[in-house]
């Protein structure tokens, strides 16, 4: 039996509601990436990497502001930093037991927006503020190699790599698909909208944009569904197993949108400012965190 959900005055019997919410972790500079798991917690705050578990507590230094790190579940972490003051990024390579770091990949005259790892082929990607994206292959250990350089000609804050193919959104309302077979680079959709995240599978691409809007397109059928939100707009969000979205925005409200009918079911508003990062343990339970220097917990039902 379903759980009664409230949306204003109304009462309506739904299965995609919040059943709780409570705080993880409140900081005194907000955490912009992390990983929980029962047994450790690894979170990136201001400029250094912090790994804590019931037998290790550590602090590693960044070198720069921490924007994001990838874990593999083993013993490797790598990050992307950026310096406060000189246009300089890098990529640095952790061994979780290990009191400093292993290697690290330096950028200079750009930074970084955002940075995914595919371990499988040994590539880290950058996108940048030069309107780069650049493809870094670390798999030997005394040097790195640039493989790839695209010129998206646009900011692109999002990269998806899926099936062998990296998907980038840029600032100019575009998704491209580029394809590590064949390097082409092919443009799969276009709006009129700068985009903030997306997401995209066979079927269709859900993306939100600077501009409030939340919308899901069918790549076959070409419709479109949208949600246009009042003096706010998502900057992140992740997709569940049945497609329901859970969209963090910039005032710090998160939005749970059911994919059926494409609607906000309900508006949460327990955090203070913009929502920094969406992070899903399954497909019942999410974090959240903000530049308010919280982490928060939510119980979904």
């Amino acid at each position: 039996m379903n759980r009664a959900c409230f949306i204003g005055v109304l009462m309506i019997v739904v299965p995609f509601c919040i059943d709780g919410q409570e705080l993880t972790m409140k900081f005194d500079f907000a955490v912009r990436d992390f990983y929980f798991n029962k047994d450790s917690s690894i979170y990136l705050k201001k400029r250094d990497l912090h790994v804590e578990s019931q037998n290790l507590e550590k602090t590693l230094f960044l070198g720069g502001y921490g924007l994001k790190m990838f874990y593999d579940e083993g013993n490797r972490i790598i990050t992307a930093s950026n310096e406060l003051v000189r246009n300089v990024a890098s990529v640095r390579f952790f061994n979780k037991n290990s009191e400093k770091q292993e290697r690290v990949y330096f950028y200079e005259n750009a930074k970084i927006i955002d940075f995914i790892v595919m371990p499988e082929i040994n590539i880290f990607v950058l996108s940048l503020t030069n309107k780069k994206i650049v493809f870094i292959n670390y798999e030997e250990k005394s040097r790195f190699r640039k493989v790839i350089e695209i010129d998206a000609q646009a900011l692109s804050r999002k990269l998806i790599h899926k099936d062998g193919d990296l998907f980038f959104a840029t600032d100019h309302g575009q998704i491209y698909k580029y394809s590590l077979k064949n390097y082409n680079n092919t443009l799969i959709y276009e709006t009129n909208d700068p985009i903030t995240d997306f997401n995209i599978n066979q079927t269709s691409v859900v993306y939100t944009t600077i501009n409030n809007k939340i919308v899901k397109f069918n790549l076959s059928t070409k419709e479109k569904k949208e949600i246009k939100l009042q003096n706010n707009f998502v900057n992140t969000f992740i997709q569940l197993r049945n497609n329901n979205l859970i969209c963090g925005s910039w005032n710090g409200s998160i939005y749970l949108v059911d994919d059926k009918d494409f609607k906000i079911k309900k508006e949460l508003n327990y955090h203070e400012r913009s929502i920094l990062k969406i992070s899903k343990i399954n497909d019942s339970i999410f974090y959240s965190s903000s530049l308010d220097k919280t982490i928060k917990k939510w119980h979904l039902y």
